[in-house]
């Protein structure tokens, strides 16, 4: 009893508090509602055994100037809506940015207009440099 009367007493620190548990539960368990994967630089990798992957860079193009994964397409973030006819939606897809946020958002796009096996690189260009994995430049 009163524990509900200090919560309703401090409304603000109820709101903040549910608030929290809220923003917690999103976050443990957001992951598990995602349509597309997210893989590191190893399983990006094994993924291109398929000759037929589309790796889509969803880079600006002068960010392609300190290099690109090998044998991919580049639409930028901003043109992927108006350009995604172009991209064979039955098709694996690895999407990757330089680090991870932009090709997340790309992915979930992507899934949510019908692409089946859509996957965003873990970290982007910056984690498969730092992989020592092979670029064109």
């Amino acid at each position: 009893m009163e524990l509900i009367q200090f919560l309703q007493g401090e409304l603000l620190l109820t709101g903040t508090l549910l608030a929290l548990i809220i923003l917690l539960i999103v976050n443990i368990y957001g992951d598990k509602f995602k349509k597309y994967a997210v893989v590191d630089t190893n399983a990006a990798v094994s993924l291109m055994d398929d000759d037929e992957l589309i790796i889509l860079d969803v880079r600006e193009e002068k960010e392609r100037s300190s290099g690109f994964i090998n044998n991919d397409i580049n639409i930028p973030m901003s043109q992927v809506k108006n350009k995604m006819g172009s991209l064979d939606k039955s098709k694996n897809i690895l999407v990757y940015c330089k680090s991870g946020t932009r090709s997340d958002q790309i992915s979930g796009f992507l899934s949510k207009n019908e692409f089946q096996n859509v996957s965003s690189l873990k970290g982007g260009f910056n984690a498969w440099q730092k992989a020592e994995l092979p670029i064109q430049k």
